[in-house]
C-alpha cells in the first residue's frame, strides 16, 4: 500500500500528464486556426483581384455604352430628319 506522499507525488504526477495534454490540445488547436486564417486570407486577396477586375471592367462598359448612346442619339436625330437621301436644301447632291 503506497504512503500518503506517495500517493500525493502520484496524483500530481498524473495531473502534470493532463495539464501536458490540454497544453498539446490547444498548441493543435492554435496551429489548425492559423492555417484556417492563412487561407481565408489567401482567398480574401484573391477575391479582391477580382473585386478589382470587374470594377475596371464596369468602367470600361459604362464607357462604352456612352459611346454607344452618343451614336444611337446621332442615328434618331439623322432619321428625324427626314432627308431620304438629300441635302438640307431639298435638292439632290
Amino acid at each position: 500500500m503506497p504512503t500518503k506522499l506517495e500517493a500525493r507525488v502520484s496524483k500530481h504526477d498524473r495531473e502534470i500528464a493532463a495539464i501536458r495534454k490540454l497544453i498539446l490540445q490547444g498548441m493543435k488547436m492554435i496551429s489548425a486556426l492559423g492555417a484556417s486564417h492563412r487561407k481565408q486570407d489567401a482567398l480574401l486577396l484573391r477575391l479582391e483581384g477580382q473585386q478589382e477586375a470587374l470594377q475596371k471592367e464596369m468602367r470600361e462598359l459604362a464607357a462604352s455604352q456612352r459611346k454607344t448612346e452618343t451614336m444611337i442619339q446621332g442615328f434618331i436625330r439623322s432619321m428625324e430628319k427626314g432627308q431620304n437621301g438629300r441635302n438640307g436644301n431639298g435638292k439632290k447632291p
